[in-house]
């Protein structure tokens, strides 16, 4: 029979590195901003040139910025009459420009929220251990076991009897 102290000890090994919070937040990784890679400008960025734009009505806006090629690859073989193609690459590089610093914007709120989040407890609030959270989980299973017939007694028994 082997002894239990004769067992190697070894650390966990992680399903996956933990991510530092930037690296938790999404930030696209698209290469142009102006259209998110799908060759058709975004309509909140179209809205800033046409405040009448409605991309349910109105033809959808070939984005033209001077490093993109996505309209070409998605939509090429389609007749550019079906599109509006009057913003010029120099209107999509600014539209690009604006998008990119909104998500830095975006990305800067949602990492000092974050923080905020993490550094702010509930009045009265403590970290639990794993016991803590084991003997949570145990109460809400006793809980959601108790029958409604057991409820019933309860009630009486704490509220009185209804036909007092």
């Amino acid at each position: 029979m082997s002894n239990i102290d004769d067992l190697p000890q070894f650390e966990p090994l992680p399903l996956r590195e933990p991510k530092s919070e930037e690296e938790e937040l999404f930030y696209p990784e698209w290469h142009c901003f102006c259209c998110g890679d799908s060759g058709i400008v975004q309509a909140h960025l179209v809205k800033l040139v046409m405040p009448n734009y409605d991309s349910d009505r109105d033809k959808w806006v070939a984005c033209q910025n001077w490093n993109c090629t996505k309209f070409d690859h998605r939509w090429g073989a389609v007749d550019l009459d079906n599109f509006d193609t009057r913003f010029k690459p120099d209107i999509c590089a600014k539209l690009d420009k604006l998008s990119r610093k909104d998500w830095r914007t975006t990305i800067s709120i949602q990492v000092e929220l974050k923080k905020l989040s993490s550094s702010k407890k509930m009045p009265g609030a403590k970290d639990r251990t794993p016991n803590d959270d084991r003997e949570v989980w145990q109460r809400k299973e006793e809980i959601e076991n108790i029958s409604s017939q057991q409820w019933a007694g309860m009630r009486k028994a704490y509220m009185g009897s209804n036909d007092d």
